[in-house]
């Protein structure tokens, strides 16, 4: 067998190309190693430094553990869940890294927006404005978190990992807040839960971005009642 130095450089890499090396876990076996393996090890693992809040979704059943790295719910939701249909979910204190990140979860990331990704599709995502976080009394290692959906598509999908991103941090008294709500289904009254702490102005727009007048109530600092007189589907905007 000829040098390894003696062979040709490959410039054209690709996820399906191997190196040869000794597996630990097999006794030091002789083993092929694919470019996308390696890949992926170090992305879950977190070993090239990274601050990436990585989490796989995990449908809890009954009594089965609830898993470290994990996105869950407080009960199974199925191996499917739209991201418009999430308004709260539980995380683990620790990232798939096996870093621990729960800081993250009051500062910054409360009372800003985040970009949820799958790590493998990112033409699946949603976003978010991440309203509060509270630590699972009966399970430490978790929080809870509220969120309010703002937009996306696609779905939490069983077994797969999701990237947590922040979008745009919520500087308070440095910046105007502003709220988009999304109202999917025809109706009179819109009830909206906006969190801005104020009360802002509203402006809204039916899908065919029409401007509709309506009556705003007031309901508290974070929370207003819109009423038209027809119902109908579209977009409040507040500031």
């Amino acid at each position: 067998m000829a040098r390894i130095s003696t062979y040709a450089l490959d410039t054209d890499i690709i996820g399906t190309d191997k190196w040869i090396g000794s597996s630990v876990n097999t006794a030091n076996a002789t083993k092929n190693f694919t470019v996308d393996a390696v890949a992926e090890f170090l992305n879950i693992s977190g070993i090239i430094e990274s601050q990436a809040l990585r989490y796989k979704y995990q449908d809890r059943v009954g009594n089965q553990v609830r898993k470290r790295g994990t996105i869950s719910f407080d009960t199974t939701e199925g191996i499917t869940v739209p991201f418009s249909s999430i308004t709260t979910w539980r995380l683990s204190t620790y990232a798939l890294t096996n870093k621990e990140v729960h800081t993250f979860y009051d500062t910054p990331l409360t009372g800003s927006t985040v970009l949820v990704t799958n790590a493998e599709n990112p033409k699946d995502w949603a976003i978010y404005l991440w309203n509060s976080s509270t630590q699972t009394p009966l399970e430490p290692l978790f929080y809870d978190i509220s969120l309010t959906y703002i937009s996306g598509t696609g779905d939490l999908i069983v077994d797969e990992d999701y990237l947590i991103s922040l979008l745009r941090y919520d500087v308070s008294g440095d910046s105007d807040k502003t709220f988009i709500f999304t109202q999917a289904v025809p109706s009179i009254v819109w009830n909206i839960t906006h969190n801005l702490d104020k009360f802002p102005s509203v402006s809204v727009v039916n899908n065919n971005n029409i401007v509709i007048n309506g009556e705003v109530t007031y309901i508290d600092a974070n929370n207003v009642q819109l009423d038209f007189s027809a119902a109908f589907a579209g977009k409040a905007y507040l500031n």
